[in-house]
């Protein structure tokens, strides 16, 4: 990625700053005083050109819920979008969970167990996010168990080695796509993204190397609607995967809740079995046939 518009004033005017302090040393005689004063103001000059140079952030204040519609990665449902794209291999995989999920088990959804969505699924935003804009870095706040994303914009290279993380880590880059001085669009591409992982509670999966690379383009469709275009480039898929997600922005009366996933799961994984939690404490069966806990007493 390249760097943000603002890097490349600085060294002319680093430049235009030395010279003047030369000019200026030379034209003060040996027994005065060096002009501390006009070295400042140069150096005022500076700061004040880089800062007419560099476009302003955006005020993307307040709190951003999930526009309507399906909950399944595109907007639109996969009845209207059709399939996923995924190769034979990996559809294989999918039918496979859909199969098991027709049959009462939460098959291939990590958050099932209380497993964070890990990205791109935390940008679905099931429930609302707050996007706190600073100039090196961006949080996004997810309200689902309280996770942060930070996106640095402070000009910064891939380090040569990134610790995976569920929301892997992200460098972004701002864009003044209309030159009006403000900044309006924040491009975001995320790596080092760990597993296991789906797109969503269908449970589309990703390939099993977490080699998943995932491109967005943030930017307001208006003051109170916010569009994020999202690629998905992943080895389970045919190609890169766009889908578009819109969030609504709400600015009075905003209420933030506590989203704690183990306090009222219901779903017990043990082995490769499924039960559900009673709210005696006791385990119901998901599937006719399943093995019991406890072995069959004879009468």
């Amino acid at each position: 990625m390249r760097k943000p518009e603002s890097f490349q004033y600085r060294p002319l005017l680093q430049t235009t700053l030395l010279l003047a302090m030369g000019f200026i040393s030379a034209c003060s005689s040996e027994d005065s005083q060096p002009a501390v004063g006009s070295v400042e103001n140069m150096a005022n000059m500076e700061s004040n050109a880089i800062s007419e140079n560099t476009p302003a952030y955006p005020d993307w204040s307040g709190q951003w819920q999930r526009a309507e519609g399906s909950l399944n990665w595109p907007s639109e449902g996969y009845e209207q979008a059709g399939p996923p794209p995924l190769t034979d291999e990996y559809m294989a995989i999918w039918q496979e969970y859909t199969a098991l999920q027709e049959a009462g088990i939460p098959a291939g959804d990590p958050p099932s167990t209380c497993l964070p969505q890990g990205m791109p699924r935390i940008m679905k935003m099931t429930y609302p996010m707050e996007i706190i804009v600073t100039p090196e870095i961006t949080y996004i706040y997810a309200e689902w168990n309280s996770q942060f994303r930070r996106v640095y914009t402070d000009g910064r290279d891939w380090p040569g080695y990134i610790l995976p993380a569920f929301n892997g880590y992200s460098i972004g880059e701002w864009h003044d796509e209309d030159n009006d001085g403000t900044y309006d669009m924040l491009a975001i591409e995320t790596r080092a993204i760990k597993g296991p992982r789906s797109y969503d509670s269908r449970a589309v999966p990703f390939h099993a190397n977490n080699q998943t690379v995932v491109l967005e383009e943030l930017r307001l469709a208006d003051e109170m609607t916010m569009q994020n275009t999202i690629t998905t480039i992943d080895d389970a898929l045919t190609g890169p995967w766009t889908v578009n997600q819109v969030y609504e922005r709400e600015l009075e009366n905003i209420v933030w809740a506590e989203y704690t996933c183990a306090e009222n799961n219901r779903h017990l994984k043990l082995g490769d079995e499924w039960y559900f939690i009673n709210d005696d404490g006791t385990l119901s069966p998901t599937r006719e046939g399943q093995a019991g806990l406890v072995p069959a007493t004879e009468n």
